[in-house]
Order: C-alpha cells, then structure tokens, then sequence
C-alpha cells in the first residue's frame, strides 16, 4: 500500500457525496430511450462526484470561507464576481476547455454576434467551431494551443505561457495581476483580463488526466488560488496552493510533446470590426463567427504545406500570391476540383433570418468579386467550379449527419476566400474595395467577408503551434 493509499484510509469519512452506483447492463433498458440515455446505459457502473483530495480545500468549507474572506479583505477576489456569475458545467467530459472560454467570453461580455435562443445573443459551446470539429473533441477533449487558438478566432488578447517556459514566481505575478484588484480600480466597471489554467489532475491528487479551469481569486497570506472548476458534476470549486498548481503545468502533453500551461485573457471592445471601421480592420481585430466555413484542427498539416508555399511565393514576389496560384495548389493543378474541401468545409444553414440574409449578401459580393477581378479569367475559376457542391463533396467534406442542412456553397468561392486570405491585409482590403461600391449592404457584407479571409488566414498563420 503506498503512501497516497494511507492518506486516502487515513482520511475522515465524508458524507455520500462520491458514491458509486452498480446499474443494470445496458441490455435492460428500453429501447425507446433517448440517445443520451442510451450512452449513459453503455456504463454498469455510475458515479456522483468525487471527495477532493487532502490537497484541495472545498470553496464552501469552513476552511475554504476563512481564505475567501483573508483574499476578500485584500482585493484577492477581483475576478471571481465577473466569473462566478457566468461559471457553468461542462455539458460534455470532454468540454473543459470550450466551458472554460465560453465562462472566459461571457464574463468579458463578448457579443458572439449569432443568435444563441430566440432573439438572445450568448455564447455556448457550439459556436467554438471555428477550428475544431466539436464531435472529435467530445472524445479527446484540446489542447492547449488548440484553445488559444480558438479564443484568437473569438477575438481575445492571447498571452499563453508553457509551464516549461516559466516560473513559479511568473505565475506568482501573472496570478496577482490577473485576480488581484489594482490600486485606484475602484471606478472601474469589470475586470479586463482572466486567467485560465491548462493542467495535469493527477498532480494534484485529483482522478484524471489534462484539465482546464478558470482561477477565480487568489490569497496572499496562504499562497492559495481559486479553481473554479468546470466538472462541477465533480469537483466544486475549490483552493489549491499556488505552488502545487504550478507544479501540475509541467507534465508534457502526450498528443503535442510540450507541457501544459497557463493563458491570460482579454478583450479590447475599442477594436471591434463594424460597418463603419472595416476598412482600419487589422487580424488582431475580434472576428465574427464564420458563417461560410467550419474547418478542423486535424487539417493543421495542409496549412503548414500552404504556409510554406506562401513563403517561398512572398520569396520571389512582393506582391503576394496570385490567384492562379492559389486555385492550383488547391485543385492541385486542376485535376482536383473539390479537394479545397480537405482545407475547409460548409457551415450549416443558419436558422436565424438575420444569419440568413447575411450569408446570402456575402454570397453576392463573393460572386460580384469573382466576376469582376482583373485576375480572374474563365480557366482559373471556370463556370463548372462555381457549382453548388453538396453532391459532388463526397469524401473530402464530411459533416456527419448534418450534409443536408449544409450551405450549397462552390469550390470557386471557397478558393476565392482563401486567395483573400493568403493577401497580406492592405492587398485584401485593396482587392475587396476595388471590385464593390460603398452601399450600406455591401459595408455590412464587406466587413464579413474580410473576417472569413482573417479567420482562414489566422489558422494558416498559427498551424505550427505545436507541429
């Protein structure tokens, strides 16, 4: 018996708050029940959360309510009120990563600019699909840099730090930065930035593997963080040395060989892309939600194939790729005309008339783009490519179930997105205005067709992130 075993025996007893049930084999129940009974059927034997470890302090302890109030009394919990009133749970065990930014995002009172029920706009999960498909991700979970990319496309402030690559005394600072309230803040409205921690469970003496949580607070006098957990089904939130979190960030990752980490996050409503400043957009502008194209995470190796491309094209011209270029590599030489759809596929039909008719005056001006582009001729995008595809996607763009209520969108329109995305700024900003006039509609259209380009482009540009 090691020593962690004699702990755990050692142990008071709690109340039944981590027991296990034995339940009926799967082959009992009805057939009639839903699909997520069903799963949950597939398990004999269920659990109802878990007892924290000696090493973690429950929030609502005795113990746990004496550190608030010594972090209280010191402007320790500067963050947790923003945060505590978004925090939710994880609708999937895989989901810690996408709750955690939805709590970050929500918090910061970012608008996702997608309807989330009825006329309300909020942020949920399914809407974090700029570059990771959302059923793999039910299985694995992401990673670290796949989450700093992901609230990149949301149009946070990433400064994401490997625990290899820092100290405990940066973290130490980072933490105080980030949960403790500045002197003279007392005007402000919210806190401008949070931290998110990406680390190792079993470090901790929690079960599990990688995990990601918001840090709610911070207390000086016991060098203790506040984890607001996610898996509340089970861990509440809780205490955790600072020291003990820290150590849990340097484990490596088995699916990227690097260590875990932490990531500040943050969001300057100033700089946010609208009719009238579309023209001053700059890639590090938040970015509307795609409503042309999903992509996913797996397809990073073609965009570093891409990327190299593009740097050896940037060698021999100043004045970017051209769009035969682009066109050829991705039919690769026109013997493939569909095979743009390993890089990106199809968004769902949106349901929301709005959503609707904002895609349908993309469309026009991607068309109009087209047909008007002093570089474009008949054999570099021809008639046949601007097709509707949903037939002719086969293998290349599979959407599950969900084919059918994709956008009939043509492989000559998503080469054309990537040609714009493979222009530096102030070229895509001049391609754009040369080939549409300045109506209302077309501002509004102009401004979602440049961030599809931003957003293609900014998942070029951070494919090697962990290669």
């Amino acid at each position: 018996m090691d020593d962690r075993e004699q702990q755990r025996l050692r142990r008071p007893s709690f109340p039944p708050e981590d027991t296990s049930l034995n339940l009926p084999s799967s082959s009992s129940s009805s057939s009639s029940s839903s699909s997520s009974s069903s799963s949950s059927s597939n398990f004999s034997k269920t659990f109802y959360r878990r007892r924290l470890p000696s090493t973690s302090i429950s929030f609502s302890s005795p113990e746990g309510r004496d550190i608030f109030a010594s972090a209280f009394s010191t402007g320790g919990t500067y963050a947790l009120f923003p945060l505590i009133e978004q925090l939710q749970t994880q609708p999937e065990p895989s989901y810690c990563g996408l709750t955690t930014l939805v709590i970050i995002l929500n918090a910061l009172a970012v608008d996702p600019r997608r309807s989330w029920k009825g006329p309300w706009r909020w942020y949920e999960e399914s809407m974090l699909n700029c570059c990771v498909d959302l059923e793999q991700v039910k299985k694995t979970g992401i990673t670290f840099g796949t989450f700093a990319c992901l609230a990149k496309c949301q149009g946070l402030a990433v400064n994401a730090v490997y625990g290899s690559n820092s100290t405990v005394e940066d973290f130490r600072r980072i933490v105080k930065r980030t949960c403790t309230e500045p002197v003279a803040s007392r005007r402000r409205r919210r806190s401008e930035s949070f931290l998110v921690v990406s680390y190792t469970r079993s470090v901790v003496g929690q079960t599990g593997t990688g995990h990601f949580s918001p840090v709610g607070a911070y207390d000086e006098a016991s060098d203790h963080v506040l984890i607001l957990d996610t898996a509340r089904f089970k861990y509440g939130p809780h205490w955790m040395p600072l020291q003990l979190m820290f150590d849990a960030l340097q484990p490596f990752d088995p699916d990227t060989g690097k260590s875990r980490g932490y990531a500040v996050l943050s969001y300057d409503r100033s700089s946010d892309i609208s009719a009238d400043n579309c023209n001053n957009a700059r890639s590090s502008s938040p970015l509307p939600i795609s409503v042309l194209f999903g992509s996913k995470k797996a397809k990073d190796y073609l965009r570093r194939e891409y990327k190299t491309f593009l740097c050896n094209n940037d060698d021999k011209s100043s004045k970017g790729v051209d769009l035969q270029s682009v066109v050829s590599f991705w039919t690769k030489n026109h013997t493939q005309i569909n095979f743009v759809w390993e890089l990106v596929e199809p968004q769902l039909i949106p349901v929301d008339p709005a959503d609707v008719e904002l895609v349908m005056s993309v469309r026009r001006l991607l068309r109009n783009l087209i047909e008007t582009d002093k570089d474009n001729s008949s054999d570099v995008i021809p008639p046949d490519m601007l097709l509707a595809s949903r037939e002719s996607v086969g293998d290349c763009c599979k959407m599950n179930s969900h084919i059918v209520r994709a956008l009939d969108i043509s492989p000559g329109e998503a080469l054309y997105v990537i040609y714009l995305a493979s222009l530096p700024l102030d070229l895509r900003l001049d391609v754009v205005n040369e080939n549409s006039n300045d109506d209302d509609d077309i501002s509004t259209a102009k401004k979602q067709l440049l961030a599809e380009a931003a957003l293609i482009s900014l998942a070029i540009e951070t494919c090697d992130a962990e290669a």
